[in-house]
């Protein structure tokens, strides 16, 4: 029986076409360029670099140049939800037609998935936000990411457990380590997959 559902935060909770992410990744390239004053051109580099090496660009950065999480956080995350996002009312819904238990599982820190649950309203229906601060030194998709995910939920394993998340390979780790593992956005092998998080309901519905 399905009891929890842990979910990814950014294109996860928000359409990917929003534009957030765009505009945290200028943020991300303005931090690198004007605060540890790199080249422009290396900077796209130096992100793939962090990514495939160390998991995030934040862990990256702070392994190649010991940089501050929270000053890295709070730079690059100040955008203003008020003129990307839209807020419909359906996110809530879809949360009050779930009766699983949920959580935020994150690479974002806990102020800015704050900011975005209280934008649309729906930050009471979360037991826990479990995020890159709270996962140090881990990230998704780092398997002890999930391994520490599940010890803070209280949970001895992943029986049961629904793992909801737009990166592939976040997806991938999640399906490893024993969650039912999905991914928002175009199907990739045989991945179970949904478009938006809005067909999560009816995805579920075959596995109970």
């Amino acid at each position: 029986m399905l009891h929890t559902i842990f979910f990814d935060l950014d294109n996860t909770l928000y359409s990917r076409q929003s534009g957030i992410w765009e505009a945290i990744g200028d943020r991300i390239n303005i931090y690198i360029r004007d605060k540890l004053n790199i080249d422009e051109n290396e900077i796209s580099s130096i992100r793939s670099y962090c990514r495939e090496n160390h998991g995030s660009t934040l862990m990256g950065l702070k392994s190649l140049y010991e940089i501050d999480d929270l000053d890295y956080l709070s730079f690059v995350h100040d955008v203003d939800l008020s003129c990307i996002l839209t807020d419909d009312g359906r996110l809530k819904d879809l949360l009050d037609s779930l009766p699983h238990r949920k959580l935020i599982f994150t690479n974002s820190d806990i102020f800015h998935a704050k900011r975005i649950l209280n934008y649309f309203g729906v930050l009471e229906y979360f037991d826990h936000i479990i995020d890159v601060l709270t996962l140090i030194p881990y990230v998704k998709p780092q398997p002890k990411a999930y391994i520490k995910a599940l010890s803070i939920a209280g949970l001895p394993s992943a029986d049961g457990c629904v793992f909801v998340d737009d990166m592939i390979e976040n997806v991938e780790q999640g399906d490893k380590q024993g969650f039912l593992s999905i991914l928002v956005g175009e199907p990739i092998n045989n991945t179970p997959s949904i478009p938006d998080i809005f067909e999560l309901p009816e995805l579920l519905k075959t596995y109970t």
